[in-house]
């Protein structure tokens, strides 16, 4: 058995593992996401309480703040 997740949804994640990648806070992220004239990345409702985020949505919008 592989740890490794594939198909659809393989490519979304959590609040806390964005905080992660871009070594904020979960609070932080959630700032980001509800400035409305942002270009930080929507999250996708899964449910009423689960949200998730594109990985390669967050990474694309990382690597658009470090080359300004």
């Amino acid at each position: 058995m592989t740890d490794t997740v594939t198909g659809q949804g393989a490519d979304l994640i959590s609040i806390g593992e964005v905080a992660a990648i871009l070594s904020v806070s979960k609070t932080t992220v959630a700032r980001f996401a509800a400035d409305k004239d942002a270009d930080f990345p929507k999250a996708f409702a899964l449910n009423a309480k689960t949200k998730k985020y594109s990985r390669t949505a967050v990474l694309a919008w990382l690597q658009s703040k470090q080359e300004q």
